[in-house]
């Protein structure tokens, strides 16, 4: 191998490796042209859809039928949705309506199944207080009387029997037991006696059945309590009478009489439960009939005239944009592999092997907008604000490596202005301010630049990633070692 020949890392010349990352930035920072570029196809195209469309003429007679035919299915399922949800909101509020009832009346039957004096007894264990009754109204047959008189008795027994069992008789009652005059339903019974001809005899039984002797009791002597009331209204509005009490006891025992009432109870309770679910299955049916015809409804299609003119150009549009959006990246994508641009100080590391002393801000990232500006801080590159001490740095480590070098050479493919004033800004850090730096076009293209290179103690080779390529840099560098000098390292504009 000759002694000058630049030796590059493996595969560097023969081989590129592309940088997925850096290809999508590239990418995002044409974000406006591709956009551009996509739109202006999809108005091309769309023109074209539209062009094609009228010359196409006037729609056959067969379309056209064609088209009244679907017009007039699409308007009577428009139709059908509307009288469905009609309906639907009718049954719904009848619906809601009913449940609402029957959940109040439910309500009101579980309370009463839960406080009731006669739905909690347990019916082989009944305490009954009884007491008999008898209504002397004082009536006689008179004796060869064609005429008789009528026997009151059996209007006075039906007062009794009806105020015993309702009205004030029965909140007295409640009160007694301290309890809900309507949780006393069941408990209470007046039954009239009858002779064998079936007539009233004037006894009548009362009846106070409960859980315990003193409950029984209560109630029996509450009742009792309000006769001479009764007595007072039955005498004024019947006749005089009198009324007494035969016989009074308390006794425990079983009564299947009760076990009845309380079954009537707990069915009232169980159709109420029924008519409740049957009433919500009802209402969960509307709800899948109407999801059902409105998922009907949606799926219908209004028919367009003409082959659906509007869609086909909606189409082309679409077609248009896709179209546009991949050309425009493939022209980025290919200008980025064929450009063959220095992207960055690593990726010039990387390709090249030329160390690189540090990254500087380009006029390109100081000017950057909004967009280009948050991608070049995503990517790390410098925004200018930190240049002064990264030339501070620089310089520090130009010294370090070569403490014995009295001239410094700048060059590279920049502008020459641009040259000269990476080497006046370097000659005025403090490490470099007593060393002679100086500034000198692109070896490739200015022959006074060798000269410069052979009298140089150091070289220090600059790059931009807007204007410099990748084998420009490996040019240079050949260049400077068949000389016989090395470059120092790199300083690069990002």
């Amino acid at each position: 191998m000759n002694e000058n020949q630049t030796t590059y890392p493996t595969g560097a010349q023969d081989e590129e490796e592309i940088d997925l990352v850096a290809l999508m930035v590239t990418l995002l920072h044409k974000l406006k042209p591709i956009l551009l570029t996509a739109v202006v196809c999809a108005v091309i195209a769309g023109g074209l859809a539209g062009v094609k469309i009228l010359r196409g003429g006037a729609v056959s007679a067969e379309d056209q039928v064609a088209y009244k035919e679907a017009l007039a299915e699409y308007q009577q399922k428009e139709k059908d949705y509307e009288f469905a949800v009609q309906q639907y909101e009718l049954t719904a509020k009848s619906n809601e309506d009913a449940q609402s009832s029957v959940q109040e009346a439910l309500k009101q039957a579980q309370d009463y199944a839960e406080k009731s004096l006669l739905k909690n007894l347990d019916v082989y264990n009944v305490w009954t207080a009884q007491a008999d009754l008898y209504i002397d109204s004082g009536y006689k047959i008179q004796p060869g009387s064609a005429y008789q008189n009528v026997d009151p008795t059996s209007a006075l027994l039906a007062a009794y029997q009806k105020q015993l069992v309702s009205g004030d008789s029965m909140n007295a009652a409640a009160d007694a037991v301290g309890v809900d005059v309507r949780y006393l339903k069941g408990v209470v019974t007046v039954e009239l006696s009858q002779n064998d001809s079936g007539e009233y005899n004037g006894v009548m039984t009362l009846q106070a059945y409960a859980a315990d002797q003193q409950t029984a009791e209560k109630i029996l002597n509450a009742l009792l309590g309000r006769l001479d009331l009764i007595h007072d209204k039955a005498a004024a509005a019947v006749c005089s009478h009198s009324v007494r009490v035969i016989d009074q006891s308390v006794t425990q025992g079983v009564s299947t009489e009760l076990r009845a009432l309380q079954q009537t109870s707990s069915e009232d309770v169980q159709n109420l439960q029924s008519q409740l679910v049957e009433l919500q299955s009802a209402r969960q049916a509307l709800d899948d009939n109407l999801a059902s015809a409105k998922s009907t409804w949606e799926s219908a299609e209004e028919p367009a005239l003409g082959g659906g003119a509007a869609s086909s150009v909606a189409k082309y549009l679409l077609i248009g944009f896709l179209l546009g959006g991949v050309l425009a990246c493939g022209v980025v994508v290919v200008k980025f592999l064929l450009d063959g641009m220095v992207y960055s100080a690593s990726e010039l590391n990387r390709s090249t092997g030329l160390p690189v002393l540090g990254a500087l801000a380009s006029d390109r990232t100081k000017k950057a907008g909004k967009l280009d500006a948050k991608l070049y801080q995503m990517e790390g590159r410098p925004d200018g604000s930190a240049d002064a001490e990264m030339l501070c740095l620089m310089a520090q480590t130009i010294r370090s490596r070569a403490p014995e070098a009295k001239n410094i050479l700048v060059t590279g493919d920049l502008p020459a202005d641009q040259l000269e004033a990476l080497a006046a800004a370097l000659q005025a850090t403090e490490p470099l301010r007593g060393q002679s730096v100086t500034a000198a076009e692109s070896i490739l293209k200015a022959a006074a630049t060798v000269p410069h290179v052979v009298a140089a103690d150091a070289i220090v080779l600059a790059a931009d990633c807007t204007v410099t390529r990748t084998d420009a840099v490996r040019e240079q560098n050949e260049k400077i070692v068949r000389l016989g000098k090395q470059i120092l390292g790199c300083i690069v504009y990002e």
